[in-house]
């Protein structure tokens, strides 16, 4: 829910208030995460956003220490709410930047989070900055908290961008905060080829400009690869990590830093599981979003061999995204009170096809779903072109000996008779080809969440 001024002045709170504060916020997605942060820890909160301009700053905060117990605050206020505050913690004095206030006893104290977020993400994924060189792009805020917090915890700090004197900026800052850390500039065609950590705190590759980012290559050496964009999923800048270099976007990082917030203005802790569920939903979220945003779509259609798990990540996708799950093979054997096995031996493959083909006709209209296609469904064209109307086709492209694991016991299968190994591997090879230049992008992982981590970052 976003608020304009004037509905935040008449808003009479009836349960605890947050809000957060910005100009422009229509994209935000805090209200969405701080509800089911709440949720998790079992509190009864309300959570807004409300589109404050910059020169109504100074009302709003008199009206949220009246109606709120704590706020966030998001561009372009993190730095002119010093102002109105009481108090402010000495990481987001250092920073010069407040994404987080408490109202408590009377008083408006002002805290950081976004550095928290940051640190929990690298730690998250293992990451220890210590004695690593570390190359931040930017200048802005997000790169002040990323280079701070690098170079407190042991980094080599390189910052880069185009305009060297702003980066030079922030290097004699940083180090006036840190006068025992490591921290240079340094131009971005320069930059050592030992490199392990690059991090971009830039818009450059944000939606809708998704081409741009502010390396044209990254050093040989990169192992770690942060940005602190999420939409897209998989931004350009990570696009340009070599292929064994851990990625990360920053929509851990927005989940972490609102989880710290709370912990502010509560004292709850979230545990690990908690935060990789509310991870994952607000994933499928974004997901929903740019469905319809960037490819004018609703649905995702999952294709691929029997056997590849269409049913299982399916159904934990429909999960993510809090949407209707539809298996077609079930759907089908409900509608015509058979097996397929049954339907096989009384029409062939041929009859079996046209039944397919209508149920493709009955379900295509649908909207907000998912859909797991039998392995054979997209031998017709007209149901590929059925499908691709309201959905995102996505391939999953399963190696091979795992989809012989996954079929060792099935004996289901009409296709697959006799020597079942030979003939699966006869049939994978005639249709992998098919699957890749039919569907809208193609994925693959070696465990289930690595595979819904790739299908959203596909979209």
């Amino acid at each position: 829910m976003i608020l304009t001024m004037e509905e935040f002045r008449n808003y009479r709170p009836e349960k605890p208030t947050f809000a957060l504060f910005g100009h422009p916020i229509s994209h935000t997605m805090s209200p969405e995460l701080h509800a089911l942060l709440f949720q998790a820890s079992g509190q009864d909160c309300t959570y807004f956003a409300v589109d404050v301009p910059p020169e109504q700053l100074g009302e709003a905060m008199r009206i949220a220490a009246g109606k709120c117990g704590g706020l966030n605050l998001t561009i372009p206020h993190k730095k002119a709410v010093f102002d109105y505050l009481d108090a402010v913690d000495p990481a987001a004095r250092d920073l010069g930047s407040v994404n987080t206030v408490h109202f408590q006893d009377g008083k408006a104290i002002g805290y950081n989070t976004d550095i928290l977020g940051f640190a929990g993400s690298l730690e998250f994924d293992g990451i220890d900055p210590q004695g690593a060189i570390a190359v931040v792009c930017g200048y802005g805020g997000v790169s002040r908290v990323m280079a701070y917090h690098l170079a407190n915890a042991g980094a080599k700090v390189l910052i880069t961008g185009r305009n060297l004197a702003k980066a030079k900026t922030l290097r004699n800052e940083l180090r006036g905060y840190l006068p025992n850390a490591s921290v240079d500039i340094m131009p971005a065609t320069q930059l050592p080829r030992a490199t392990q950590i690059v991090v971009n705190g830039t818009p450059l590759g944000m939606y809708p400009h998704e081409d741009s980012a502010p390396l044209d290559k990254l050093p040989v050496g990169t192992t770690y690869v942060f940005d602190a964009i999420y939409n897209p999923p998989l931004t350009a800048t990570m696009k340009r990590a070599p292929y064994s270099a851990k990625r990360r976007n920053g929509l851990l990082m927005l989940v972490l830093q609102a989880a710290y917030a709370q912990t502010i203005w509560f004292g709850t802790q979230f545990d690990q599981p908690s935060l990789t569920r509310i991870l994952r939903l607000l994933s499928g979220d974004m997901a929903k979003k740019r469905l319809q945003s960037v490819y004018g779509k609703s649905n995702i259609v999952l294709c691929g061999f029997m056997g590849s798990g269409k049913t299982t990540i399916g159904r934990k996708l429909a999960r993510a995204l809090r949407c209707e799950f539809i298996d077609m093979d079930d759907y089908l054997e409900k509608r015509e009170g058979k097996k397929i096995s049954e339907i096989f031996a009384e029409s062939g493959e041929e009859g079996f096809r046209d039944i397919e083909t209508q149920c493709a006709r009955e379900v295509s209209d649908k909207t907000g779903c998912v859909i797991a296609l039998g392995g054979g469904a997209v031998l017709r064209a007209e149901n590929v072109e059925l499908y691709k109307k309201n959905g995102f086709l996505i391939h999953l492209n399963t190696p091979f000996y795992r989809i012989v694991q996954n079929l060792s016991r099935d004996t289901s299968r009409p296709l697959l008779q006799g020597d079942k190994e030979k003939q699966t591997r006869l049939l994978y090879n005639r249709r992998k080809r098919i699957y890749v230049s039919c569907a809208d992008r193609s994925v693959s992982g070696a465990r289930i969440s690595e595979i819904m981590d790739a299908v959203f970052n596909a979209i």
